[in-house]
């Protein structure tokens, strides 16, 4: 099979949307240059940019339910750079001078360019240069608040290990190129191979997409390549670390996609070789669901436990790439995602808030908000508990999407029983850890000293929406569930 047979073409107006991201970028800061403007109005100019952009990404000539992930997720993002930027001040600058925010807004713009265009990569040369685009992007924000040992730390870990997963993917890259003669992650390619005998050369394709899938594992946040996660959540910027928690993890799911999806096409055809493959994301969501979840519970940084929680869900996430077989399997994963988003920014701006009023992010630091703050804690008990997996929450829906789609699973590999009682396990610990926030809310009492928090009007209006969509996609299963 020649390359001819199997190339990916892609046009320039396939991307338009990404495009006008990076436009937008470039045009933001040539105003910084030139203009006196407030530097929050280019956080405000460029989450709207976002959404515009996601808008786009919802229509047919430019469908992509992962680059409209990554859009909502950076708008919202921006939102809380917008929030944060007293605590970005002081931490980039020092003392009130606004210089260098406006670079992060740049920053986010262009890494949710790269996820964009990640979401409609076929083959590893686009997942590659694309993924390098988030990466880059990414080691910069990490270690922005140049002020900030913590920061500053965070950005050389993530450098470290992102090299590393960055030579892993090369490497898996140089071997699929080897064995089969192309870059393009085709059926019809990926059948030719599979109809090979030789044992040596199949041995040779599965590495070189294990060494993929180790890729995309770092990006995604999953076992074995999710040791950065905690460190570098809790020293980035808290506007960093809810992009990488949400856009981000979008991003290396949109690489598994891209890796894994070809096969389900081939499952009937090479049902025993698929299922290496099956089994191989299986051994990862179980070690995934074991290390995010049972990590998370000695965790007294909110941040650090967001970072777990990273790991633990994304271990739910990886469950539906074990029925690669079913129609849906994208659409749950996406389901998941966006769940996910909205719990997790939700998250992030109770954080920001309280780091920037109380200057703490220790979970301690949310002591007595039941009491002082009532309306602002029902909405962050919303968000949480949607992460646990609470009935009548979305994030109990796509939990139960994950568990059925295992029950599928089950059908094909029966092999596979061993995984329950990891999802368990995950499951039924989520239920401690995230409730550790709320105990602190509502059964701690406020310490001397502790402020009665302010609201910022862009923090409260997305709380509420997050939490209101929290509910509404909870409470209305047999419209919203996957078909």
């Amino acid at each position: 099979m020649t390359n001819d047979n199997v190339s990916v073409l892609y046009t320039w107006g396939q991307f338009a949307p990404e495009f006008a991201l990076v436009a937008l970028a470039v045009l933001i800061l040539m105003a910084d240059c030139f203009t006196r403007l407030p530097k929050r109005v280019y956080a405000i100019t460029a989450a709207i940019g976002a959404v515009i952009c996601a808008y786009f990404m919802n229509t047919e000539a430019y469908y992509s339910p992962f680059g409209m992930i990554a859009c909502l997720a950076t708008a919202l993002v921006l939102l809380l750079a917008y929030d944060y930027h007293k605590v970005a001040c002081a931490s980039i600058g020092g003392g009130d001078t606004e210089e260098g925010t406006t670079e992060l807004y740049s920053l986010l713009l262009i890494a949710c360019a790269g996820i964009c265009c990640l979401s409609v990569a076929r083959d590893i040369i686009m997942l590659f240069v694309s993924l390098e685009v988030v990466t880059l992007s990414s080691y910069v924000m990490a270690g922005y608040f140049r002020r900030n040992q913590g920061s500053i730390e965070a950005g050389v870990k993530y450098l470290v290990l992102g090299a590393l997963s960055t030579g892993l993917l090369v490497f898996g890259a140089a071997w699929y190129y080897g064995t089969t003669g192309t870059f393009a992650l085709h059926p019809g390619l990926l059948a030719d191979m599979f109809a090979r005998q030789s044992v040596e050369f199949q041995t040779g394709f599965y590495l070189s997409i294990g060494l993929l899938l180790l890729g995309a594992f770092f990006k995604a946040g999953a076992a074995p390549m999710q040791i950065w996660i905690p460190d570098v959540y809790q020293g980035s910027p808290t506007p960093v670390s809810a992009f990488l928690a949400v856009a981000s993890k979008a991003a290396g799911f949109a690489v598994l996609v891209a890796i894994v999806m070809p096969f389900a096409r081939l499952y009937n055809l090479f049902p025993d070789k698929v299922a290496v493959i099956v089994s191989g994301i299986a051994v990862a969501a179980a070690a995934t669901l074991l290390v995010g979840n049972l990590g998370a519970i000695s965790q007294n940084n909110a941040k650090r436990l967001l970072g777990y929680s990273s790991i633990g869900q994304a271990g739910f996430i990886l469950v539906f790439f074990t029925n690669i077989a079913a129609n849906n399997t994208v659409q749950c994963v996406t389901s998941y995602l966006v769940a996910y988003m909205l719990a997790t920014v939700a998250a992030f701006f109770a954080i920001a808030m309280v780091r920037t009023q109380r200057g703490s992010e220790e979970i301690s630091a949310f002591r007595g908000l039941g009491k002082t703050n009532p309306r602002t804690a029902f909405l962050i008990t919303v968000a949480f508990a949607s992460l646990a997996g609470v009935p009548l929450t979305y994030g109990f829906m796509v939990k139960y999407y994950s568990f059925e789609a295992f029950v599928e699973a089950m059908q094909y590999q029966s092999g596979l029983i061993w995984l329950l009682p990891f999802m368990i396990v995950g499951a039924a610990a989520g239920f401690y850890y995230y409730f550790k926030v709320l105990r602190e809310m509502y059964w701690e009492k406020p310490q001397e000293g502790d402020v009665t928090l302010q609201v910022p009007v862009v923090t409260a209006a997305v709380l509420t929406g997050c939490a209101i969509a929290i509910i509404w996609l909870g409470t209305a299963p047999l419209v919203f569930i996957p078909n």
